[in-house]
């Protein structure tokens, strides 16, 4: 992982070739404050220098153009020479701003281990989510990695992205999720961006999806005959509305629920009998494929 002199040449890097960057990817200031979630005005502030690019805009900033060079490949050799031109300011040890074209991957490096190859995580036949991760498609409560009474959540996380890495696939996390994180949102999204740096996490919903386990509900009962589903959460309660799907439906995949204890992953087990689950009738344009 980059150490603090190093993220801090980055952070001051980007800042310097901001307003370039931006204009390669042809992106107006209010469009470009919108998708990181803040105002013109911060961004203007931020081109000008008349305020500092901080460790969370960088990192937010650093998703964005990420996604967009990964979508417009034929444009990136040009950012690269910008961020990466004569006349930056590099430490003994920091020679470019990416790592395998992403700027995300090198603030993240070595985070819990991660360098590009899952096999620096564990063994793959010996990481305890392998079968999980082959078996069903996986939805995270982000409120899983938020708990602080949760022990381990790093080691947990290490061994999910090795095992989504090897597998090639990612987790989906419900953009409702992330809006309702409470007071540990922080650590949350910490390990949320180490898990998007490593390309195993996508992010799927509207802004006008309803809460998150309205939505969860809905998701897992309208995929449940397309998919074997399973749900990440420390809510007991939700889990249980989840695995009562598996009685109130006359076809489809069996739905999993389950959390993590001090790194181990555990099913939970469903207790009393089926109950009527609402379930959002409208539909929600952002979950129509997953």
């Amino acid at each position: 992982m980059p150490n603090q002199t190093e993220r801090q040449l980055m952070i001051e890097n980007l800042q310097d070739s901001l307003r370039l960057v931006r204009h390669l990817m042809k992106f107006s200031v209010e469009n470009f404050a919108e998708a990181i979630g803040t105002t013109p005005e911060v961004i203007a502030e931020l081109e000008s220098k008349k305020s500092k690019l901080s460790a969370t805009q960088y990192i937010a900033l650093a998703a964005l153009i990420d996604n967009y060079f990964a979508q417009n490949a034929e444009h990136f050799s040009t950012l690269k020479k910008i961020l990466d031109s004569d006349g930056k300011n590099y430490g003994a040890e920091y020679e470019t701003a990416f790592r395998d074209d992403s700027l995300l991957k090198r603030w993240f490096e070595d985070f819990v281990g991660f360098d590009g190859d899952a096999e620096n995580f564990s063994d793959a036949e010996e990481n305890p989510l392998t079968d999980l991760v082959h078996e069903y498609k996986i939805f995270l409560d982000a409120q899983a990695l938020a708990e602080e009474k949760v022990m381990n959540a790093s080691a947990f996380v290490k061994f999910l992205t090795a095992a989504l890495f090897d597998a090639e696939k990612k987790i989906i996390v419900p953009l409702r999720s992330i809006e309702e994180l409470g007071t540990g949102g922080h650590r949350a999204k910490k390990f949320l961006a180490q898990m998007q740096a490593a390309g195993v996490l996508q992010i799927h919903g509207e802004e006008d999806d309803p809460d998150f386990r309205d939505t969860i509900l809905f998701v897992f009962k309208k995929f449940r005959g397309k998919y074997r589903l399973c749900l990440i959460t420390p809510n007991e309660e939700l889990a249980q509305e989840i695995l009562r799907l598996n009685d109130s439906a006359e076809d489809g995949f069996e739905i999993a629920a389950g959390f993590f204890d001090e790194g181990e992953f555990k099913f939970y087990e469903l207790y009393g009998e089926p109950e009527p689950n609402y379930i959002p009738s409208e539909e929600m344009e952002g979950w129509l494929e997953l």
